[in-house]
This record gives C-alpha cells, sequence and structure tokens, in this order.
C-alpha cells in the first residue's frame, strides 16, 4: 500500500481524508476522525509548499477542505488564514461555517458573528442555518458572549444536518459525498 499510496496527488489524498473524517464523525467515532483530519491536514500541507513553490494558485475548494481539517484539529491560525482566501474568491457555506467556529474558539466574537451571519441561505442546510442564526442573536445579545455554548450548539447542529443529508441521499438512492449547493 506505500508504494501505492506515494502514487496519489497530495490534494487527493487530503480531499479523501476530510470526507473520510466527516463520515467518521456522523458516525460519532471521533477517534477515528481526528486520524483522517490529521492525515488530510498534512497532505494539503505538502500540496500547499508544492503548489507555492511552482508558483502556482490553489484551487478554492481544497482551501475550504484544508480549512475543515485545520478546524477539526484546532489549528484555528491555519484554518482562518486559508478559509479567508477561499471565501475571497466565492461564497462557500462551509467556510464561513468553520472560519466562524475557528474565530470563536479564538475567543473572537465579532469574527465569529461576522463569518456566521453571512452563512448564505441558498445552502439547504437548514438545520445549521437556523442554528447559526440562533448563536448570532445571542451573541450579539450578550454583554461577554459565551462562545463556547456557541460551539458547541454548532457542533450539534452540524451533526443533525450531516444526519439528515445522509437520510435524504439514501432515499434518492445517489451516493453524491457531498449534498448539492455546498458551494465547491
Amino acid at each position: 500500500m506505500n508504494f501505492l499510496s506515494k502514487l496519489v496527488a497530495p490534494y487527493r489524498k487530503g480531499e479523501k481524508n476530510c470526507e473520510r473524517g466527516r463520515a467518521a464523525e456522523a458516525r460519532r467515532d471521533i477517534a477515528a476522525a481526528k486520524a483522517y483530519f490529521e492525515t488530510g491536514a498534512e497532505a494539503f500541507d505538502v500540496h500547499f509548499a508544492k503548489q507555492k513553490k511552482a508558483g502556482k494558485n490553489i484551487r478554492t475548494p481544497h482551501l475550504v477542505r484544508a480549512g475543515i481539517c485545520y478546524t477539526r484539529l484546532g489549528r484555528n491560525d491555519d484554518a482562518l488564514r486559508v478559509l479567508d482566501k477561499a471565501l475571497e474568491r466565492k461564497e462557500i457555506p462551509d467556510a464561513f461555517l468553520h472560519a466562524g467556529y475557528a474565530a470563536a474558539k479564538q475567543g473572537k466574537a465579532d469574527k465569529a458573528v461576522d463569518y456566521w451571519s453571512h452563512y448564505p441561505n441558498w445552502a439547504d442546510q437548514r438545520i445549521i442555518s437556523n442554528a447559526l442564526t440562533k448563536q448570532v442573536t445571542a451573541l450579539r445579545e450578550q454583554e461577554s458572549p459565551d462562545l463556547q455554548t456557541a460551539c458547541e450548539a454548532v457542533v450539534e447542529a452540524v451533526f443533525q444536518q450531516e444526519k439528515q443529508n445522509a437520510s435524504a441521499r439514501l432515499s434518492a438512492r445517489g451516493k453524491k459525498t457531498v449534498p448539492a449547493r455546498r458551494g465547491y
């Protein structure tokens, strides 16, 4: 397997491990999810270094998936750096969601509110959208915002949304890994 894994492009390894990590989270297998996100983040680090050395731009979906991996691992500075680059190029729901989460984990309530309030309605992710709206309202009303509670509510909303998305995919007999209108 090592021989063949060397033939796989780093960005592809990053993409697959990001999706595997999300699937493991949906199963509540946190240890496996962390391992997948670590592998994905390492692969994206290699990919970004290669692209920088070659003087090439990094594709927006790669920035978003790397940002997801970084956020899940607590690499919030790296997450915000790549997710901000992605959001400069395109309005992507997952980028707003994870950038807000990373900002909240850093204690930056204003930035978290800004990212989460820009989560697009066209994303068709009602559970997440409703949770973000509720958290934005709560954070704006509180004198000293409770970011930990907001993060926990967002994590639970993401879990519930992923569960609903998986159910919808199965009922449609389509085995797409990413719901329509995710933005990338």
